[in-house]
């Protein structure tokens, strides 16, 4: 037999009124509809719950007992309902769930993690999953709730909403600056070597502006990477100079294991965008999420507390921090 809820709530109805006559007055069902549902349920059990009177119902034992499960049972549902009804509640307002983030690497470690330990302060119930974009292991975009980025991929129905962008500038360690002169003007960097990304995020070649003019970024050598913490951590080592976001490398600038070359020669500034699917923005917890992810633009600086330290040479003193 399988369980009819309708049932068990008509009988428990009857049971605390006493008879079916005071059970419509009281709950709006008719009185002949609580008759059948009594008779269907004592056929479906195979026993009779109730003895009938002129004036009153009385149950039997078996029908005691019943009511006794009943009760129990409409008790647990209905508490069920209430937390089952407060947690989609939760979830709708944006006060529970899970987000997942993915982002481009030179944010994860940096920028991003930052603003989710923000969200999470201000979001306790919600689980926060952040991912670095670009691996064997990263997911997809369909699988996650959004995905922060310099350059937004072209996908049907997906929306890219621009929450800041970055400066960027040449940067090199003293101790290679000691070793090579450094460049006076754009055109002197074919002397040196430059530490580069792989796959880089300024699309063909990379063009330097000052205030009066243009000159491409052009090297001697290059060293590259796939990753911009080994590109910057290179770039601290003394092997080259690089180009990079200068939130990314104002710690090392702080502490003095990276210096700026050629300040006033700057790329164009680098839009930040947070791009998800159209349809997962309905969830507040996500609309909570690029709100603070847009504020926080504005404190990007003092968010990019992790500092790459030089490798430890005989004879040199090294600055006192953690290798990353």
């Amino acid at each position: 037999m399988e369980m009819d809820l309708k049932l068990a709530e008509a009988f428990a109805l009857i049971m605390r009124s006493g008879s079916l006559t005071r059970a419509e007055s009281q709950t709006g069902m008719a009185k002949a509809t609580l008759s059948r549902l009594l008779r269907k349920l004592e056929e479906d059990l195979g026993v009779q719950l109730v003895q009938r009177t002129s004036r009153r119902l009385a149950p039997t034992e078996a029908g005691r007992a019943f009511h006794a499960h009943c009760e129990a049972m409409l008790a647990d549902v209905s508490g069920r309902w209430k937390v089952a009804r407060d947690d989609v509640q939760e979830i709708a307002a944006g006060a529970k769930g899970r987000l997942r983030i993915l982002s481009d690497n030179h944010f994860t470690t940096t920028f991003v993690c930052h603003i989710t330990r923000l969200f999470l302060e201000q979001h306790p119930n919600i689980t926060c999953e952040l991912d670095a974009a670009g691996r064997e292991d990263s997911p997809h975009i369909d699988d996650v709730d959004c995905y922060i980025c310099a350059q937004p991929p072209d996908l049907p129905d997906l929306v890219a909403k621009r929450v800041g962008q970055l400066s960027y500038a040449l940067y090199a360690s003293p101790d290679y600056l000691r070793r090579n002169p450094a460049p006076m003007r754009p055109q002197e960097l074919t002397a040196h070597t430059s530490i580069t990304l792989r796959r880089p995020e300024f699309a063909g070649r990379t063009i330097l502006h000052s205030n009066q003019t243009s000159h491409p970024f052009v090297s001697r050598f290059s060293i590259s990477t796939n990753d911009y913490w080994v590109m910057k951590t290179f770039c601290v080592d003394g092997l080259g100079i690089a180009l990079l976001p200068d939130f990314f490398a104002n710690p090392e600038v702080k502490v003095g294991s990276l210096v700026k070359v050629l300040p006033e020669w700057k790329p164009e500034l680098r839009r930040i965008y947070c791009a998800y699917l159209r349809q997962r923005y309905a969830a507040k917890k996500l609309q909570a999420f690029i709100e603070l992810l847009s504020e926080s633009m504005t404190d990007l600086d003092s968010l990019n507390t992790y500092v790459a330290s030089a490798i430890a040479r005989p004879n040199e003193m090294t600055l006192p921090v953690a290798r990353l």
